[in-house]
């Protein structure tokens, strides 16, 4: 069996047992360590064994360049970032191990704001075996970094609000494609509107995107990649919508503050699809789930049964996790 997918199984029957437990001892000091051990094992695969994607070999052929065209400024907290790095390690390995051990921290920091009993904190659990995750850490890795930094921003909106704008227009420039979440960021909170407010100014701001991308697909040459997951995406958010609606029918607002994520997710993947922006879709489709999965993962820190509370953490584990042992696309990466 290769190393990778052994590992990865690891670590995804260290999650259902972290899970289970609902002990933060073993979150901490148990799948924390195998998580980083896990992502050394990638890397090494990667730049020791030469089994990377294609997307890191170009990251890490960027990082020992001193090219500054506007592909690179536009997004330059990324592209600058990973090269004054690799400037003080001088190895790719080492590099991205020091990336992959700050995404680390900063998912620990998305909930260290929740109660400490429970396993509240253990949102990390279902993220790090999901394929949104995988895929962006053996490959789309700039958008994965976005999302994470993005995620944190998200976490903060509540607890404080400034910085959580703040390193929400840090995103901008480690990926451009975060300018899209401002809508779910307005639905979370906005000044002192409240809850009705802050959905039809969200409203607004959703049409407009998909208005000016609308615009913009008349310039783009090759919109569709003809076969892709967004649709499945599509379809697992009208899923979820459908199953909360029915569980929120007394409150349907409630729904709306608990998972302010998944409603506009809806609307921008069905204006992304509609005009044919398919590579866009699925990528969103993917930053998506991860916003998808922290708010239902924090909605599961409200349930006082313990039963229910295990169960829908190991659902969404499970859920998020399975596909990757069923489609080829995923287990490409873990060699």
């Amino acid at each position: 069996m290769p190393t990778e997918l052994f590992a990865y199984q690891i670590l995804f029957l260290l999650g259902v047992g972290t899970i289970l437990l609902e002990n933060r001892y073993v979150l901490r000091y148990i799948y924390y360590p195998a998580l980083f051990l896990f992502m050394v094992v990638v890397r090494l695969y990667a730049f020791v064994y030469s089994g990377y994607e294609a997307d890191i070999h170009t990251y890490a052929l960027e990082m020992n360049t001193d090219s500054l065209d506007f592909y690179y400024l536009r997004e330059f907290v990324f592209w600058l970032g990973i090269r004054v790095l690799y400037y003080f390690t001088e190895s790719e390995f080492i590099t991205f191990i020091l990336l992959d051990a700050f995404w680390i921290y900063l998912i620990f920091c998305v909930s260290k704001y929740d109660k400490i009993n429970n396993l509240s904190r253990g949102l990390v659990v279902v993220l790090a075996t999901s394929f949104p995750f995988l895929f962006g850490y053996e490959n789309i890795y700039r958008q994965f970094y976005a999302s994470i930094v993005l995620l944190y921003a998200y976490s903060l909106v509540e607890v404080n609000y400034k910085k959580s704008i703040f390193i929400f227009l840090i995103t901008i420039f480690i990926h451009n494609v975060t300018l899209l979440f401002l809508p779910i960021f307005i639905l979370k909170r906005f000044f002192k509107f409240n809850i009705k407010e802050r959905f039809v100014i969200a409203s607004f701001i959703s049409c407009f995107y998909i208005l000016m991308l609308g615009y913009m697909a008349q310039y783009k040459s090759a919109m569709s990649t003809g076969v892709d997951m967004s649709v499945f995406y599509l379809l697992l958010f009208c899923a979820f919508f459908l199953l909360l609606v029915f569980s929120f029918k007394e409150n349907v607002l409630l729904l709306l503050e608990k998972v302010p994520s998944l409603f506009f997710s809806i609307i921008i993947m069905l204006g992304l699809l509609d005009i044919n922006f398919d590579i866009i879709a699925e990528r969103m489709g993917m930053m998506f789930i991860i916003f998808l999965i922290y708010d239902l993962y924090k909605y599961s820190n409200s349930i006082e049964n313990m039963v229910n509370r295990k169960l829908l953490r190991l659902s969404l584990l499970l859920i998020f996790t399975l596909p990757v042992f069923y489609f080829s696309s995923s287990l490409k990466f873990l060699n």
